[in-house]
């Protein structure tokens, strides 16, 4: 089990007795060092399996640990022994083995997001509180941010009060939720030594991995558990801290040293994973900040200095997309699609990429996000235009009848089939209670007028606004509900303001939420470019990296630069560097469309932080050729095309304005705007295009 593994690793294996800290930079092998630790402390009859805690942050990662010790395993113990697992899963294994004396039955409950919803509107109306200003979904951020900060952390007021209601509703249903679960050992632990001493005596060594991702629940668990010894092995990387928004503590790994005497540090810093030009501009960039143990990554024997980091400064936004799809489509040496990343700062950075990929057929995936198309208040807003031009349309009714509330829940909308073909034309039909019809009517109104007289964008924010849509997510005090509205605008001002009819942009919106924009091949899910933010690319590795939109205020992002968090942004870009191995673009460009107004922002900082020795600087004049092959031809419309008179506008002498909706040969199929839906002969439709 020592034969493959490096001077520094085997050090990190062998070193067993009392508290060690491996500093493990990216690619040098931190779960090969976790697995042939825990097997060589079996094989040296150290401990027993069950007398060892190895602690991740991931299900997946557990089971990795577990399968990789099994391999090199002598058959003379059992892997599944081992209390290998998450945080969560070995503290729920320590309360439910307890529950009693942690004031529960042992078949308490865990309740998930939807259920503390529950509890807390429940706890909101005793209180006498409105929904409204106290939403339940941003209570629950709320107090799992206050359990995760562990015993100690206090709260006063209200939010106390809410605090103590919410707990006692859980303990009268004999519920925990997902906070619960650590810091109810903690207070298990602090409430009865006995317990807490037997388990200091079974485990003679802990093992964590990513520890600088650990809040200060976990960080108190740790201190307890790992008992008078101390024999705990810590593996992180300072540098990659990139979680505090998530409770992360990189205080944690920092103060290792102080809090543990005696502590042993060993750092991992032979890569192999990236080669020597990627690494040393990595190195040069995170040495700016101050908040740091410090290590300089290596390339393993064998591995090339390779190409230096490229940087490309270009005109505008689609240019940069045009730029990075050229060079997969066009410079990718034999390689698989899946060997290609793109890795951006902002979710909403993926939009650009996401059409340009779906018109040049090229198979993309977006990996730990929801793609823009599939977005919620992306496909609500395509349900209002799809209503506002198709008045049948009975599904876009249902999903934005309650968008924002209006009284009308599932028997409501049941009642309302008895009164039309569709639910539009029922609802001005039937008879409802003065507050209903009101409700009605006001829905009804945003729809009426002549939407395609003007311009579509123009028509898409009258009708948002007048329907209240757009104000609900103004008012809304969900967490998200700020992103929901940058999204809807990037619709708007980017999307919808390219074409000239809505018919024509809904034939393109049905395209993109489809399944099957992807190549023909049906290699969509094993061989494609993967877009993804780079806090969900950690971990990952892809032979060339795309690191496009690198602008102060995009990245580092504004918060981060107002507010004194440029170093975990920093950190946040030697992640992105490092998840390459033989190849990384980092391009901005000099104009970016944001929200409907053209910006001009000034390149990354973090790039002019790189030492030059290690970038291949490209401009306007001088491209990357021919690995990177550049067009700055001014972007097209993106419109479908079709031959069809199909989805065009349409006028009738006596019917009025509608929209086709099906050819068959001289009979055309029109839903009409007062009318429903007729078949009219072609030679009575004029059809034209606004």
């Amino acid at each position: 089990m020592l034969e493959n593994l490096n001077p520094e690793q085997k050090i990190a294996t062998t070193t067993t007795e009392g508290p060690v800290l491996v500093l493990s930079g990216a690619g040098t092998g931190k779960t090969k060092v976790l697995t042939s630790r825990t097997a060589y402390i079996l094989a040296q009859g150290l401990a027993q399996p069950w007398q060892i805690m190895a602690l991740t942050f991931t299900n997946k990662a557990a089971i990795e640990m577990k399968n990789r010790i099994s391999q090199i395993s002598d058959g003379t113990w059992n892997v599944y022994d081992i209390w290998c697992g998450t945080f969560h899963s070995m503290c729920l294994r320590i309360l439910r083995a307890n529950a009693d004396r942690a004031g529960l039955r042992r078949d308490f409950l865990i309740f998930g997001e939807d259920e503390q919803k529950s509890v807390l509107k429940t706890v909101m109306g005793n209180l006498g509180l409105d929904a409204k200003e106290y939403p339940p979904s941003d209570w629950v951020e709320k107090i799992s941010s206050i359990k995760d900060k562990g015993l100690g952390h206090r709260t006063e007021g209200r939010t106390q009060k809410i605090y103590e209601e919410y707990n006692a509703e859980l303990t009268r249903m004999n519920a925990v939720d997902f906070g619960d679960i650590i810091l109810k050992v903690l207070e298990l632990f602090g409430g009865a030594p006995d317990i807490l001493e037997h388990y200091q005596r079974q485990f003679k060594y802990v093992l964590v991995d990513e520890f600088q991702d650990t809040n200060d629940a976990q960080h108190q668990f740790l201190q307890k558990i790992s008992g008078v010894k101390k024999n705990i092995c810590c593996v992180g990387d300072d540098d990659q801290s990139i979680y505090s928004w998530r409770g992360a503590q990189i205080k944690h790994i920092l103060n290792f040293e102080k809090e543990y005497n005696g502590a042993k540090i060993i750092r991992l810093e032979t890569n192999y994973r990236s080669t020597g030009n990627i690494l040393n501009a990595a190195n040069s960039l995170i040495k700016h900040n101050t908040g740091r143990l410090g290590k300089d990554l290596r390339p393993a024997p064998g591995i090339p200095d390779g190409e230096k980091v490229y940087v490309l400064t270009l005109p505008a936004d689609w240019d940069e997309v045009r730029v990075i799809a050229n060079a997969i489509s066009q410079n990718n040496d034999g390689k698989n699609y899946s060997d290609f990343a793109i890795l951006i700062r902002a979710g909403s950075l993926s939009r650009l990429f996401e059409e340009e990929f779906a018109q040049r057929r090229i198979p993309y995936r977006l990996v730990g996000a929801t793609k823009f198309y599939d977005r919620m208040e992306i496909r609500d807003a395509i349900a209002y235009i799809r209503l506002l031009v198709h008045p049948f349309d009975d599904l876009s009714f249902i999903r934005i009848i309650a968008k924002p509330r209006r009284g009308f829940g599932n028997t409501a909308i049941a009642r309302l089939r008895d009164f039309g073909n569709d639910f539009m034309s029922a609802l001005r039909a039937a008879p409802l209670s003065g507050k209903q019809r009101a409700a009605a009517d006001e829905f009804l109104h945003a729809f009426d007028f002549d939407w395609d007289i003007i311009k579509p964008i123009e028509a898409v924010e009258q009708l948002l606004e007048n329907s209240g849509y757009l104000k609900m997510w103004r008012d809304s005090k969900d967490i998200d509900a700020p992103d929901r509205l940058e999204n809807i605008k990037e619709l708007l001002t980017n999307v919808i303001s390219k074409y000239d009819t809505l018919p024509e942009f809904l034939e393109h919106a049905a395209l993109m939420m489809t399944d099957d924009n992807d190549v023909e091949d049906g290699t969509f899910n094993n061989n494609s470019v993967s877009i993804m933010t780079i806090h969900a690319a950690k971990g990952l590795e892809f032979d060339t990296v795309f690191l496009p939109a690198w602008e102060d205020g995009i990245f580092p992002n504004e918060k981060a630069i107002n507010d004194g968090g440029i170093e975990e942004e920093r950190r946040l870009a030697y992640v992105a560097i490092t998840r390459a191995k033989r190849r990384a673009i980092i391009s901005n460009a000099m104009s970016r469309m944001v929200f409907g107004q053209r910006q001009y922002n000034v390149p990354s900082r973090f790039i002019a932080e790189i030492n030059k020795d290690f970038l291949n600087i490209q401009g306007e004049e001088r491209m990357i050729k021919p690995r990177i092959e550049t067009s700055y031809e001014q972007p097209k419309k993106r419109i479908i095309k079709t031959q069809s008179i199909v989805g065009k506008l349409a006028s009738h002498d006596e019917m009025g304005r509608g929209v086709i909706i099906e050819e068959d040969g001289e009979i055309l199929t029109v839903a009409f705007r007062n009318k429903g839906i007729k078949k009219v002969d072609k030679k009575f439709i004029k059809v034209f295009d606004k």
